[in-house]
């Protein structure tokens, strides 16, 4: 069964990414949008709305793994599902999707998708776990997962780093003796944890509607205050935050990789999303459903489209074709920054999107083929 509430959920998350991904490409800056001491308040919030992204997709994802299940009549064949899934959204991201976004391959960029497949695959064996135990683990490794010692466990490690690279530090390493390479751009520790607080959430969805708004709400509520708490106590982030600061420094919270308080705040709307279009409906809601039912394929086509008109535009306007994928090294000559650029480009993107993914869903209901399950 499908709740309409977690697919537009799914798909508002997937309308900010593209915001993201846009401004990539269509406002490159030298500087991380984020830094206060060079961004404006309308780049920040530009950046800092997007966070709600990742964590988001991760956590729906467990829940829908959680439905999956229902409908399968073992947790082997659940297992089985979210192994053979995880592995081919791992082939997408180092394939496909990095293709995308380089248009061409010096170096294997592993981000969201990477994430969510290996989470899942370790997720195919965290669903055979005790569920109090495993909760209480996953919360603990959110919550402590900051103050582990990365160089004390990498030195530990020696030749085999790499591990420990993938699942939590934001770098990159060289295969073997290649000029090619591995950057992990989102790492597992704690994104699995995270899925599995989501699929052990699917008991939320065998109440009422009503007690469900509620439960979800004060979740989020809960949520947001814990996340004021952690930054006044500076627990759970690498940057303390001032109590004379910026209400904006207040919620700069780190992503990479996702701290205690990044996830608690970018939870707290996420859950209040997802109550706040319960049992609602109209004409834009069912835009945002569509496209969250089609999130997989919206994903594919959007980094291609984004990164090829850029090329296009970069060549109409300053006569030749740029990648802003390889950083302000490549900028042409008299290129500014635009913010209003890109939300215009990305309001036409996802109004040129919305007809094929409407397409593909219509193909996937009338198709009798289990392909159209693992993406």
């Amino acid at each position: 069964m499908r709740y309409p509430a977690i697919d537009i959920t799914r798909g508002i998350l997937v309308v900010i990414m593209a915001l993201d991904h846009t401004r990539d490409f269509w406002t490159s800056t030298q500087f991380d949008p984020l830094d206060l001491s060079q961004s404006s308040v309308a780049l920040f919030l530009t950046r800092w709305i997007t966070h709600i992204c990742a964590p988001g997709f991760i956590f729906l994802t467990g829940l829908s793994a959680y439905f999956h299940g229902k409908k399968l009549n073992s947790k082997q064949e659940l297992a089985r599902f979210l192994m053979v899934r995880g592995m081919v959204l791992i082939l997408l991201e180092l394939t496909l999707i990095n293709l995308s976004w380089q248009f061409d391959y010096n170096f294997a960029f592993v981000q969201v998708i990477w994430a969510l497949g290996v989470s899942m695959i370790l997720l195919a064996g965290l669903i055979y776990l005790p569920k109090k135990l495993t909760i209480a683990s996953c919360l603990a490794l959110i919550g402590l997962h900051g103050y582990i010692n990365d160089d004390y466990i990498r030195q530990l490690l020696g030749n085999y780093e790499w591990i420990w690279i993938l699942a939590h530090v934001r770098s990159g390493f060289k295969l073997f003796e290649f000029d090619t390479g591995i950057f992990a751009a989102y790492n597992i520790i704690p994104l699995f944890a995270l899925m599995y607080l989501g699929y052990a959430s699917g008991s939320l969805y065998e109440v009422e509607t009503k007690q469900r708004v509620r439960l979800l709400l004060i979740a989020a509520t809960g949520l947001a205050t814990l996340f004021v708490g952690s930054r006044i106590l500076s627990f759970g982030d690498p940057s303390p935050w001032n109590s004379d600061g910026s209400i904006l420094s207040l919620i700069n919270t780190s992503k990479y990789p996702m701290s205690f308080s990044y996830i608690v705040m970018t939870m707290s709307i996420v859950l209040l999303t997802m109550a706040l279009v319960e049992n609602r409906k109209n004409r834009m809601l069912d835009v945002f459903l569509m496209y969250g039912q089609a999130s997989l394929f919206f994903y594919l086509l959007h980094v291609p489209i984004i990164n090829l008109s850029a090329h296009l535009w970069t060549y109409m306007e300053f006569g030749v074709a740029i990648n802003f994928f390889n950083g302000s090294k490549v900028w042409p000559e008299g290129y500014e920054p635009n913010l209003m650029r890109t939300y215009l480009y990305w309001i036409a993107l996802i109004a040129i999107l919305y007809y094929p993914c409407k397409k593909y869903l219509q193909k996937k209901k009338e198709s009798d083929s289990a392909i159209y399950s693992y993406l």
